[in-house]
């Protein structure tokens, strides 16, 4: 399965500034498999995973020597680590604090040696340890993108006719036939990959199950035993209020809000949940003028979202892809799609504008940012429904001249609201306004 994400890394292999990089991105994602595939171009690659090798732990022991620990790995590896000629990756590395601290001397003593390092939950040991500013780099992955899934599908031929933005009915149905299937699929590769094997729905939703239950048994990796049950609930509730302003009080009215946060906070870092934060929308930075305490939850991937509440395949094969019956899966996907193509260098930063009052309730879902630009986004069904909210934003926001709605309509360049369809996020974001 070919991952966008490989571009990144051949970037970053050629450039001279290079550093030691991180991959990160929650459990299952893919991130050991990008990197094993991107070996291949090297001469020669040496994978250390101090999970099924945790003796390796001891080499990093004491004072770092990286010239000294070089050769105790290749020893070790049975395979010599040259420099410029060797990719060595450092798996799993958050089960040796030692080893990820050492990243930071790899661009002092060997700028020319090529090191990655992953893991699980890798978020909790940066956090704990702290990582030196200017000496290593990172790179998020993600769930496949619907863009990425085209690829799988050896569909780049409409991937690229996306690009083009051009309004064919036929092939526009036949790419909302394509993004009914990610919807309730999801982007987790090995749920793809089964998908594209066998076209067994069965297959697909055990999987699902699986990867579902790793990621509860992950929680007793990183919450205190007085926190799991919090946890578990704030686990269960984030698919239950996609779309809306996230209320404590409906996760669990007899519990303090409080400890609920911290639990929220927790599956944050494990990369379980997005934020979309609520902000005036007045200027850039959007995050100059957020709310911590107005937020919308977001699952990483629509596909296990659609399992967790029960998705009924039978029925939703049978019934047309719009926005009406899909709900808030819809501003899912539409977050989920833009993180995939906007945050491969940094974490997400999502927002949305809200006004509440006696008289007047506006909300615009998405708050993007392009070319410099505020443009406010509206997921809508088809033509249907009204852009009340979009067009107070626009009269009270003399600084935004345009705004955006995605639906499962055909393209539409209208101003002062275009329309673009759900497919085509990417190709939004990669024209020019």
């Amino acid at each position: 399965m070919k991952r966008d994400l490989l571009k990144a890394l051949q970037a970053w292999r050629s450039h001279p500034l290079r550093k030691p990089l991180i991959l990160r991105g929650a459990r299952q994602v893919g991130k050991s498999w990008l990197v094993d595939t991107f070996a291949q171009q090297f001469d020669a690659h040496v994978t250390i995973n101090f999970e099924k090798s945790p003796e390796v732990s001891q080499f990093f022991a004491g004072s770092i020597d990286i010239p000294r620990l070089l050769e105790r790995l290749s020893l070790y590896a049975g395979k010599p680590i040259q420099p410029g000629k060797t990719l060595l990756f450092l798996d799993e590395i958050q089960a040796c604090e030692a080893a990820l601290i050492s990243l930071r001397y790899f661009k002092e003593e060997c700028p020319a040696l090529h090191v990655i390092a992953a893991g699980s939950l890798l978020d909790f040991a940066i956090d704990k340890l702290g990582m030196a500013v200017g000496r290593v780099q990172f790179l998020y992955l993600y769930p496949l993108s619907f863009s990425e899934f085209l690829t799988a599908q050896q569909r780049d031929d409409l991937r690229q006719f996306i690009q083009q933005q051009s309004p064919d009915p036929v092939l526009h149905s036949q790419l909302l036939d394509y993004l009914k299937t990610y919807f309730w699929l999801g982007g987790m590769p090995a749920v793809v990959d089964s998908w594209l094997r066998f076209k067994e729905a069965e297959f697909c939703h055990a999987l699902q199950d699986e990867i579902l239950l790793a990621y509860r048994d992950d929680f007793q990796k990183y919450a205190h035993k007085h926190q799991l049950d919090n946890v578990e609930k704030m686990f269960m509730a984030i698919p239950q209020q996609l779309g809306r302003k996230f209320k404590f009080s409906e996760v669990d009215n007899d519990s303090r809000a409080e400890p609920l946060k911290k639990a929220l906070t927790l599956l944050h870092k494990a990369s379980i949940v997005h934020f979309v934060y609520h902000s005036s929308g007045q200027a850039l930075p959007l995050g100059a003028s957020k709310d911590l305490k107005k937020f919308k939850a977001f699952y990483f991937d629509i596909g296990l979202a659609q399992r967790m509440l029960g998705l009924n395949l039978t029925q939703w094969v049978t019934q047309p892809l719009e926005v009406r019956h899909i709900g808030a899966m819809a501003e899912q996907f539409v977050a989920q799609e833009y993180i995939a193509y906007t945050s491969i260098k940094a974490p997400p930063e999502l927002y949305y504008w809200h006004r509440e009052g006696k008289n007047t309730n506006a909300e615009v879902d998405f708050l993007f940012t392009k070319e410099g630009r505020i443009i406010p986004t509206e997921v809508k069904a088809g033509n249907r429904g009204g852009l009340k909210s979009l067009t107070m934003f626009l009269a009270t926001h003399p600084q935004s001249t345009c705004g955006l709605k995605i639906s499962e309509a055909l393209f539409d360049n209208k101003t002062p609201v275009r329309n673009i369809p759900l497919y085509a996020i990417e190709a939004w974001l990669t024209a020019k306004c």
